[in-house]
């Protein structure tokens, strides 16, 4: 084909084929040129904007539909090509055959910023082997790319992660449900590590029985379960610190349960068959017990009483009971019940209160024990039961009547507890008596049957006289010069629970030191001594002989008391026993 032009000075007109290059030429002369050519060399059309014909930018397109727009460094393609299907925003590809995205900063791949490629070669230093990946570049190092790259690209790093595809060793499984370290059952550990301790949280994959081993603070090392350490001696923690603590902002607690049986249990000691410590709540029968070596040393009840070395209240077998009443009671069977060992030195071996104020003492000097405020009394009854009122200190005779009490005793059968856990959880209560003192109603007779309360507990049994071959009843003395003088009235016994409230014991004062009744026409001395008057009072004996009549030596003229009457008391030494 021939050339149009149309020129002059400027602009200009080109159409045909003047160059190698160019179809179609507008040219003004200066740098605003327009051009569409034909590139013989490469067969592609360009279409262009330069001061000079073929200079950039410009648009390319070759005879495999790919597209190029380019200005000087900074390419887009789009290719179309079966070798090089792509979009390309970016620097020239150093492997164009294998991109389908790439956005660079540069001109060279080193600078690639985000890579999506379908095989080829990867962008990092590792060739990718499997399907389509995402490859994120800076400077040629890899970012990001599908799971198995990743394993590819890291190496030996993530070996063991599951890849779904096999039953290979995987020590990693995440699946939708679930995700499992370990499932291969490899001795692989699981740690979670602080500044300065490399197991604040451990798991021990190595199998212990069949069981593994979690350890907080350290490495798990003392056998099957969890394990919580603190710092040891000379650690910067202290070696009482806490080592199990359970906080809420209300209650808090712990709950061991035994399988799934009603008890929940700690055991301490070794994890043998000797059960050397083990403390054992049930939750049924509402009590609490310690054993050691296979067998309850210690129990409390749902009362509040603990009994050692036996499981309830009795004082018909053997061992302690501290109740929540307040009382101590020791029983032992051909034994002493009691020991009281002071070391060292002299002193006080029993204080005895009451509100809070001592009043009596046992002590100790070198051999000699004494006994401190001390006053023997002795039960007695009025021959009618009555219970009139008597004035503090007044003279009793005795008569030829003996006390008698009466209690309701049971027969209790051995028993067996057991939680059903084997044969160390059986526990048994060997047979005893039960016994309460009772007073005898009229009607009933020594051996009739009997229900009666006992520690909260209800027995059947029959009445029962008690034992006594020393001590009478009395009478107010309405002899002078008596020597039947039985001692001076102290207090009515009113410490019975009611089982016996119809018998009107008092409490008769006989030896030591207490206060006497004189008669108000009597005048006493320090040293004197007392006889009975014949009418509840005291007179001064007519010598200072001790008699079988004598009461009382006057210890102190202070009265103490001084009675309605004008009888009053003064503190002397009994002598009636």
């Amino acid at each position: 084909m021939g050339t149009i032009e149309i020129d002059g000075a400027t602009p200009k007109l080109t159409i045909g084929n003047a160059t190698a290059e160019d179809a179609l030429i507008l040219f003004d002369g200066a740098a605003q040129d327009f051009y569409i050519g034909l590139d013989d060399s490469a067969d592609d059309l360009i279409i262009g904007l330069g001061s000079a014909v073929g200079t950039t930018p410009a648009i390319s397109i070759n005879e495999d539909r790919d597209v190029t727009i380019s200005d000087g460094a900074i390419d887009f393609d789009i290719a179309s090509h079966d070798t090089s299907n792509g979009l390309k925003l970016g620097g020239t590809l150093v492997t164009a055959t294998a991109a389908e995205l790439n956005i660079m900063d540069g001109v060279t791949a080193t600078a690639a910023e985000i890579n999506l490629i379908d095989g080829g070669t990867a962008r990092g230093t590792t060739s990718l082997a499997d399907g389509d990946g995402i490859l994120i570049n800076d400077a040629g190092t890899m970012r990001m790319t599908n799971v198995t790259t990743v394993k590819t690209y890291m190496s030996t790093s993530l070996d063991g992660i599951d890849d779904q595809t096999s039953s290979n060793d995987d020590q990693l499984t995440i699946t939708d449900t679930a995700v499992v370290i370990n499932e291969d059952g490899d001795d692989v550990d699981f740690r979670i590590e602080g500044d300065d301790n490399d197991a604040v949280f451990s798991v021990d994959g190595g199998l212990n029985s069949g069981v593994g081993l979690v350890g907080i603070g350290s490495s798990p090392d003392l056998g099957v379960g969890l394990h919580i350490k603190t710092a040891d001696s000379g650690a910067s923690v202290a070696v009482d610190a806490d080592e199990l603590v359970l906080e809420n902002s209300g209650q808090c607690g712990l709950t061991i349960l035994a399988g799934t049986s009603s008890d929940s249990r700690i055991n301490f000691g070794d994890s043998g068959t000797n059960d050397q410590g083990k403390v054992t709540y049930y939750h049924g029968s509402d009590h609490m017990r310690f054993d050691t070596s296979g067998s309850e040393k210690v129990r409390i009840d749902s009362s509040g009483n603990i009994l050692i070395a036996k499981t309830s209240l009795s004082s018909g077998t053997v061992g302690m009971e501290l109740r929540a009443s307040g009382e101590f009671i020791v029983t032992r069977s051909g034994a002493t019940p009691g020991d009281f060992n002071r070391l060292a030195d002299d002193g006080n071996l029993v204080l005895l209160r009451q509100a809070s104020s001592t009043e009596g003492i046992i002590s100790v000097s070198g051999t000699t024990v004494s006994y401190g405020t001390f006053c023997g009394t002795h039960w007695s009854r009025l021959a009618d039961n009555s219970k009139p009122t008597i004035l503090r200190g007044t003279v009793l005779e005795s008569i030829a009547t003996m006390m008698d009490w009466y209690q309701a005793v049971a027969d209790v059968a051995e028993v067996t507890e057991s939680t059903g856990e084997g044969e160390k959880d059986v526990y048994v209560t060997p047979a005893h008596q039960v016994k309460e003192s009772i007073a005898l109603p009229d009607g009933k007779s020594v051996g009739d049957a009997v229900t009666f309360t006992s520690n909260e507990k209800e027995y059947t049994g029959v009445y029962v006289k008690e034992d006594n071959e020393q001590l009478p009843m009395c009478k107010v003395s309405d002899t002078e010069d008596s020597k039947a003088v039985y001692g001076v009235f102290m207090v009515w016994d009113d410490h019975d629970d009611g089982l016996d409230g119809d018998v009107n014991d008092m409490y008769v004062a006989a030896l030591g030191a207490f206060v006497v009744r004189v008669h108000s026409g009597e005048t006493v001395a320090i040293g004197d001594y007392l006889q009975s008057r014949g009418d509840g009072t005291a007179k001064v004996q007519a010598d200072d002989i001790l008699r079988a009549s004598t009461i009382a030596k006057v210890t102190s003229t202070e009265k103490t008391i001084t009675h309605a009457d004008g009888s009053y008391c003064v503190p002397c030494t009994l002598h009636c026993g």
